[in-house]
């Protein structure tokens, strides 16, 4: 166990606010676990367009200590201090709570619930900037496909495939939104929509679908490679993809309107609706025909990662730990390894994040 008077470099924010004034690095004392808790010397950190949001404020709920709050969701370590046979154990870990009520990853240290350390082990054949790329997108993905409970053969249609889908929201924005006096927001929208078709959480939904032995229907503007053409009919083109079969869930990781009723209204009866994003935006609230859902016997259920616990986020990602091993499933593809010493190049990724950035950023720590 490292000595408990050292000190780690951390990342923190004292009050939301732009990122580039919000965020710095500081110096704080190595933790001390409490009774029950372990301590994870973390090697690499993964940032969230959620963490990134954090800082800005966009969470009401975030609390802060009397040094600030350091963020994070994801990370990927080991544990140096503990009960014994966890010792030197190579763990990966998320949870909503990280960075928002309590200190998250972007440090070179935390701790966690020693209980927790049962389903914590990584995936043997990864590495650490590896295993935390997959954090809240693996989590989020897992959960959704959990609730769309397909089985062997049934086909789901899966929103948020590619950046293409970026193209549909930001035409409307861009001819509908000034008729709806809607022109201070645009910047904002766009923001949203790149956030939720930035394609990490549909990319692990399409692995986890497959992995249950069920289809992952593909999307894009443009179609062909066997993806459905989101801009035309999906009745007609869901008919030919499914064989007649139909979907039986939709995964809708965009939460743009248009496509949320074309899909919804594609659904099959029984069919259920997995969504996790929406926008803020007056004039842009979701409306569907509830006659038509009820009596198709159909369901909607809303994911939001934030309110997933450490402990349920670890039981998630132990589910996926044998397909990583077995190479049934693998992490984001493009990873930008970012110094967590170097503040400029840390605000840099942090930037890019917000930007929309198709490469995973993860912070990694070189001086341990």
């Amino acid at each position: 166990m490292p000595d408990a008077a050292k000190t780690q470099t951390v990342l923190r924010f004292t009050q939301p606010g732009p990122i580039a004034s919000a965020l710095s690095l500081t110096t704080l004392p190595i933790p001390k676990p409490a009774p029950g808790h372990a301590l994870i010397r973390i090697y690499a950190s993964a940032i969230n367009p959620s963490d990134q949001k954090n800082i800005e404020g966009a969470f009401a709920h975030t609390t802060f200590s009397d040094y600030g709050r350091i963020p994070g969701r994801d990370f990927a370590g080991t544990v140096v201090a503990g009960p014994e046979q966890y010792i030197g154990k190579s763990v990966w870990g998320t949870g909503g709570q990280n960075g928002f009520q309590q200190d998250g990853s972007h440090a070179e240290y935390i701790t966690v619930d020693e209980n927790y350390l049962l389903v914590m082990e990584m995936p043997s054949n990864l590495s650490f900037p590896q295993a935390a790329a997959c954090g809240v997108g693996f989590l989020t993905a897992s959960i959704m496909v959990g609730k769309a409970a397909p089985e062997a053969g049934e086909h789901v249609l899966i929103l948020g495939m590619s950046q293409d889908l970026i193209v549909v929201s930001s035409l409307f924005m861009l001819f509908v939104a000034p008729s709806l006096h809607l022109i201070p927001v645009l910047l904002h929208c766009a923001a949203e929509v790149m956030l939720g078709s930035s394609g990490a959480v549909g990319t692990a939904c399409k692995q986890l679908v497959k992995l249950a032995g069920a289809v992952p229907v593909e999307t894009s503007r443009k179609g062909g490679n066997g993806s459905i053409n989101i801009t035309e009919d999906l009745p007609s083109q869901i008919e030919s993809a499914t064989g007649g079969k139909g979907i039986v869930a939709v995964i809708d990781t965009v939460g743009e309107t248009t496509l949320f009723k074309k899909s919804l209204g594609a659904l099959s009866a029984e069919g259920r609706y997995i969504i996790i994003t929406a926008s803020k935006t007056p004039g842009m609230l979701f409306t569907f025909d509830a006659l038509a859902f009820y009596r198709n016997n159909q369901s909607m259920h809303g994911i939001n990662t934030i309110t997933v616990s450490l402990l349920r986020a670890a039981q998630e990602l132990a589910k996926l730990k044998k397909g990583f091993e077995d190479g049934v499933l693998s992490p984001p593809a493009l990873i930008d390894e970012v110094e967590l010493h170097d503040e400029k190049a840390v605000i840099a990724a942090y930037e890019k994040v917000k930007a929309g950035a198709k490469a995973k950023q993860v912070l990694v720590n070189k001086n341990v």
